[in-house]
């Protein structure tokens, strides 16, 4: 049957003892060592990634806040470059519409000049045209 040996049973719970102690700073020691070391860098790449995360929304209203002012910088530029061509615009149309009516008027001076000539030219020719009406009225 099964016989139990103890001077076998006391040599294999002291040869386990011996193994546990040499393998203890050996082997058991480092390797917890390297655990806890594993999880406080993972305890620290979580918070750092909290961190990055809270600090990722606040640039991002900064971001959202930069863009808003460009957009409403471009378009108080945009609003100020409108208002610069319909002034330009206005002086050059005021300009054109100035040297129309100065065009004009010297039309209507040359205009008036003329017909005063026609009508001088007229009056100096007035007598020889009665007379040729005359002429003419007498003949018939």
């Amino acid at each position: 049957m099964l016989e139990i040996d103890v001077p076998l049973m006391l040599l294999t719970a002291i040869v386990l003892f011996v193994l546990i102690a040499i393998l203890n700073p050996l082997l058991y020691k480092p390797m917890l060592k390297f655990i806890d070391d594993r999880n406080a860098s993972i305890k620290n790449d979580e918070e750092s990634t909290s961190k990055n995360a809270s600090d990722l929304s606040v640039h991002e209203k900064e971001i959202e806040e930069i863009i808003q002012n460009a957009r409403s910088e471009a378009n108080k530029i945009r609003q100020e470059a409108l208002n610069l061509a319909k002034e330009e615009s206005l002086k050059e149309i005021n300009a054109v519409k100035s040297s129309l009516e100065a065009d004009y008027n010297e039309f209507l001076n040359a205009l008036s000049s003329q017909k005063d000539s026609l009508k001088a030219d007229l009056s100096a020719k007035l007598p020889e045209l009665r007379a040729a009406l005359n002429a003419k009225l007498s003949k018939i």
